[in-house]
């Protein structure tokens, strides 16, 4: 999940022996793949040299402000961009679709437009300035839909609210879409779709593709008539199945980390252990945050609690950094030296050094001695 790459490009030459720049966006964008910064780079090494970019979408959405370094990396290329919902294009992918000088749909297709949302943490002060960045993440996005489609603030603002989805034909009537094409079959992966699903407005056709998605038996041809029915041998019915739970959203996922890591007292460690579990379920995310716990633990211990988020960000385990705390800690410690210190040297005032023997191990041999036969042997006074 850390390294996951959420796009393609590549240099093509079309059928006219135009040089194009294709994009695909198949997956959700960003959150813990690989970032927009790598996805620029790539985009103005392979656009430099080409006569149009073309991207094709089919996301559910994703991190809002990786689309909006991509919907800008777009608007700023000087060529014609064509953007193609080859799916759906939801949420933050329906950003990424308003950068096209030309946006394609098939008759399909959907485009959905909803207002920002994130999980936050802290204390109330921290609330209050993430949500007002979500409003200025709001403004760009009105502004981006503004440009496209020429509708008002208020009418895009109405739509943001109710979580508005649209088919292509209602895209192009709205200012959202410039053509139509002919209809495409439409694919989600497991992933995508449990990410489709979060959203409460979905149309039947996108919860078609979340069923097909998540049941893979769905959309298999039936047996033709015609084929001759093959001979059952009877066996015993089997045991059924334990229904598996439906996967829990990102959303839902990452809110759980946060509770966690603060009753845990752990918030410092919340972004790290979100990037290290991938958000993959529940049971990963509380081994994490067990983890980080004796981690926490072992540093209090070792008077170094100020190296917690560190070691949890780094992915170590608790033998990991116990280890690497020993090693701390023997460090900070005096040498032992095992020489006689130099005799001519000087002491704290000034004068030399005096060393006091230590008992020879022949006075101890004779002082047990004589205490075994009823002798007493002098004390140090």
């Amino acid at each position: 999940m850390k390294n996951r790459k959420w796009w393609d490009i590549r240099a093509l030459t079309n059928a006219q022996g135009t040089s194009v720049a294709e994009i695909r966006i198949y997956d959700e964008i960003g959150f813990w793949g690989t970032d927009a910064k790598t996805f620029v780079a790539r985009l103005d090494e392979v656009a430099a040299g080409a006569d149009e970019i073309v991207v094709a979408i089919n996301s559910p959405g994703g991190d809002v402000f990786d689309a909006f370094a991509i919907y800008n990396a777009l608007r700023r290329y000087a060529g014609r961009v064509t953007t193609r919902v080859d799916g759906v294009a939801a949420s933050a992918a329906s950003l990424v679709t308003m950068a096209g000088d030309r946006v394609v749909m098939p008759e399909n297709a959907m485009l959905m437009i909803h207002n920002p949302w994130t999980v936050a943490a802290g204390t109330s002060t921290d609330l209050r300035a993430t949500a007002d960045s979500m409003d200025k993440a709001r403004d760009g996005i009105l502004a981006a839909y503004r440009n496209k489609s020429g509708k008002s603030d208020e009418e895009l603002t109405a739509m943001l609210d109710a979580e508005t989805w649209m088919t292509a034909a209602e895209a192009k009537e709205a200012g959202f879409a410039d053509e139509i094409e002919a209809p495409v079959k439409l694919s989600a992966s497991v992933r995508a779709a449990g990410l489709l699903a979060r959203f409460p407005t979905a149309p039947s056709p996108v919860q078609a593709l979340v069923d097909e998605a998540l049941d893979p038996a769905a959309g298999k041809p039936e047996p033709s008539p015609h084929q001759p029915e093959q001979p059952r041998i009877p066996t015993p019915d089997p045991t059924p199945d334990p229904v598996a739970p439906e996967p829990e959203s990102p959303g839902v996922l990452a809110a759980h980390v946060f509770s966690a890591c603060r009753t845990a007292n752990l918030s410092a460690c919340a972004e790290s252990i979100v990037t290290l579990t991938g958000l993959k379920d529940r049971a990963t995310i509380d081994a994490a945050v067990r983890n980080a716990s004796e981690i926490a633990g072992l540093c209090v211990a070792a008077k170094l609690p100020e190296l917690t988020a560190q070691f949890v960000c780094d992915g170590l385990n608790a033998d990991q950094v116990r280890a690497r705390l020993f090693d701390r800690v023997t460090q900070a410690q005096p040498r032992v030296n095992s020489r006689q210190p130099n005799t001519g040297g000087s002491g704290a005032n000034g004068g030399a050094v005096t060393l006091t023997a230590g008992p020879r191990a022949s006075s101890i041999y004779a002082a047990r001695k004589g205490r075994t036969h009823g002798q007493s042997y002098p004390h140090a006074k």
